[in-house]
């Protein structure tokens, strides 16, 4: 049977080396990356995806009045008309605290605005880092230890799951990764244990609905193992 990815992540790289190799400012990238994060948000909603993650990972300062925390406004702003079409619920994950103050507001204003909707949950990863995140669960935990409201020996990978800050979120299927690398990057460290990697030949603003349909389509194809060997997984008792 083919199986459908439930939860993709994309680590939208590639930004900018497309403005670099076109001889355009950041900027240009910027807004081009954009479109591809509109167009491939809705040809996923289309698609029966129930969480779509995205993931920034070129690194453009979110600090006062940049224009990649601009660009992100913007988007929210220009497509808010096409999320309420597509019944979106959005909510924004990362250390926000150190994003500008009217960036908060906008993320905040769109999560509660679309908390009743019923249709794909859309996560934007935001002034995230994956190993970070571990960082901080770890000495919250060793603190805890510390004062004896926790045993070490209670500490368990469903509990650092839990105080992630993508705890809300269901298990990654499938990730995503643009910018014609094959390597791992600092996003969804812990979480992506047991997921697909798809990578593509493309950079991110050059990504379509076709290469997410692509990736979707191979992803119907694999076995899924989650740490077990093909036989064990298709044997009916355990081996």
């Amino acid at each position: 049977m083919k199986k459908r990815a439930d939860h993709v992540a994309i680590l939208m790289d590639g930004c900018t080396v497309w403005s670099s190799r076109r001889n355009l400012s950041p900027t240009s990238g910027l807004w081009a990356s954009a479109l591809a994060a509109a167009s491939t948000i809705e040809s996923a909603a289309q698609s029966g995806i129930r969480h779509l993650t995205l993931v920034p990972t070129d690194s453009f300062p979110l600090t006062g009045d940049s224009e990649a925390g601009l660009v992100i406004s913007q988007l929210l702003r220009s497509h808010a008309d096409t999320f309420r079409h597509l019944s979106l619920r959005f909510s924004a994950r990362g250390e926000l605290t150190q994003l500008p103050a009217d960036l908060q507001q906008r993320l905040s204003a769109m999560e509660t605005a679309t908390a009743h909707e019923l249709g794909m949950n859309l996560t934007l990863l935001l002034s995230y880092s994956g190993r970070r995140d571990i960082l901080r669960v770890a000495r919250d935990l060793a603190s805890e230890v510390k004062a004896d409201r926790l045993s070490a020996e209670g500490i368990s990978p469903a509990l650092i799951q839990k105080r992630l800050i993508t705890a809300a979120l269901p298990g990654v299927d499938l990730i995503v990764y643009t910018g014609q690398s094959h390597r791992l990057a600092d996003a969804l460290t812990f979480e992506s244990a047991y997921a697909e990697f798809a990578f593509t030949d493309c950079l991110w603003p050059d990504f379509t609905p076709s290469d997410l349909q692509g990736a979707l389509a191979d992803f119907g194809h694999r076995e899924r193992r989650y740490g077990k060997t093909s036989a064990q997984v298709q044997s009916p008792t355990p081996s």
